[in-house]
């Protein structure tokens, strides 16, 4: 397998002497399908595009199917602003026109807004910024800011984190860029810059999760939202 030079919307991949189209599709994942889980996601994109009839490449071997690829999968009930997935067409077609297509066959929920060649990898993912808006039973928001501030400068967060391996003891600390929480009338509002790639990757909410453990509190997530992947430079993926 090899590649050719195309322009900024589409990259060409040679596979066994044939020109395949390579494409990154940037979507937001929203409302009810915040709640669809990365393999029933993985499907309803396959079924996507067998209804807008677009002439994606199947990968080769004794079981083929639609290439597609997701550089940090966004986990169970959190929103997404800009997520991505690549895939291949066998036919050069204009993104726009892609776009259309694809948006067009979408369960409700998701939608497109962006389609261009891929530019990094997805190892060169290193953070993310996420929004979590929430509240907590019978505790006030005053009174829960001022908690999570002294939660958050603790020199350690210990949590536990479910691998494949089982329950795993770490420490959030190190795995946090930066946070900044306002008060609202709706709850705190804290946007965070976390750890988010293949060596490590924080879910959001497993720290607010070990503040509420450790608080003894009942939380309730008004919003969680993921909204961009970086670079280890700040600069986003694209």
């Amino acid at each position: 397998m090899s590649e050719k030079n195309s322009d900024q919307n589409r990259k060409i991949v040679v596979v066994q002497g044939r020109d395949i189209y390579e494409y990154r599709a940037f979507y937001k994942k929203f409302e009810r399908a915040k709640y669809i889980s990365h393999l029933d996601l993985y499907r309803a994109i396959q079924r996507t595009f067998q209804r807008a009839n677009i002439p994606v490449w199947y990968t080769e071997g004794y079981h083929p199917h639609i290439y597609l690829t997701f550089p940090m999968p966004i986990f169970l009930g959190c929103e997404g602003v800009e997520e991505s997935f690549d895939f291949r067409t066998t036919v050069d077609c204009p993104p726009a026109q892609l776009m259309d297509q694809l948006n067009a066959a979408f369960p409700e929920g998701i939608r497109v807004t962006a389609i261009q060649a891929p530019v990094h990898k997805a190892a060169e993912i290193t953070k993310a910024d996420y929004t979590l808006l929430f509240t907590a039973d019978r505790v006030d928001n005053s009174s829960l800011l001022a908690r999570w501030n002294g939660f958050l400068q603790q020199e350690r967060i210990p949590a536990t984190k479910h691998t494949k391996k089982g329950p795993k003891e770490i420490d959030l600390k190190p795995m946090i860029y930066s946070i900044d929480t306002q008060l609202t009338d709706k709850g705190l509002l804290a946007r965070m810059q976390v750890c988010c790639g293949i060596e490590q990757n924080l879910n959001a909410t497993l720290l607010s999760d070990a503040f509420a453990a450790k608080e003894g509190l009942s939380l309730n997530y008004h919003l969680i939202r993921r909204e961009q992947m970086l670079l280890e430079n700040g600069e986003r993926f694209c």
